[in-house]
């Protein structure tokens, strides 16, 4: 009768045993198995980690890989965006060039050029909309020319100053090279361009809200383009 009642009280604290050791073989099992695997880097992430960043905006990644000979411009937006190639180079001569010129929120202005021994040459200014892709030509030319007669191209437009908004606006100053007459341009986001001066400007600026400038020491302001 006492064995009896001996094996019912160690029922309960056999029991227990039993479900302390069923929690920790639990708790044993969960902490070794295999962790949650992680999410890879992206090829923009990687980009933005492993090269100089030339752009202001956070969310833009701006780089220049390469060199002289061979070389291209790469732009991607944070933190999985497509991967872009805004210029790109492949001259052993080193006669062909590409330069980030502005950056501001997902957009970036790159000049393109090229000059040999022969006297052709070339140059080139496009906004690029990292994001979607699209592209702006908003001035370019290209030709053969005397080396040494100090002329420059028939036709075609170069570029003075420029700026541009995060907003994708901006300004830059336009020479037609067929009529050597300079203006003020600005363009909007979905690439419509508005004249707003005749003649060369200083002090080109964009706010919030206008594009500012200086002409005959006298300050000029117009609003943003629309469309």
């Amino acid at each position: 009768m006492a064995s009896m009642n001996r094996a019912l009280l160690l029922r309960p604290a056999i029991a227990g045993l039993l479900g302390v050791c069923v929690a920790f073989a639990g708790g044993l099992s969960a902490a070794t198995a295999a962790p949650a695997k992680q999410k890879s880097r992206s090829a923009c992430q990687k980009l933005a980690t492993s090269h100089t960043d030339l752009a202001r905006s956070a969310k833009l990644v701006t780089v220049v890989l390469g060199g002289d000979e061979t070389g291209r411009i790469s732009a991607c937006v944070l933190p999985r965006g497509r991967l872009r190639t805004l210029a790109s180079w492949d001259d052993g001569l080193s006669r062909d060039w590409a330069s980030v010129v502005k950056t501001a929120g997902t957009w970036v202005l790159v000049e393109e050029g090229h000059g040999d021994q022969y006297g052709g040459t070339s140059r080139a200014l496009t906004r690029h909309d990292v994001r979607s892709g699209r592209q702006l030509s908003l001035s370019s030319y290209g030709c053969q020319i005397d080396l040494g007669s100090g002329r420059s191209c028939p036709d075609g437009t170069s570029y003075d100053d420029v700026v541009l908004a995060s907003s994708g606006i901006g300004a830059y100053e336009v020479t037609d090279l067929a009529t050597a007459t300079t203006t003020l341009e600005a363009f909007s986001p979905a690439g419509v361009f508005t004249k707003l001066a005749d003649g060369p400007v200083e002090a080109l600026r964009v706010t919030r809200t206008q594009v500012v400038w200086m002409q005959d020491a006298v300050e000029h302001r117009a609003p943003l383009p629309a469309g």
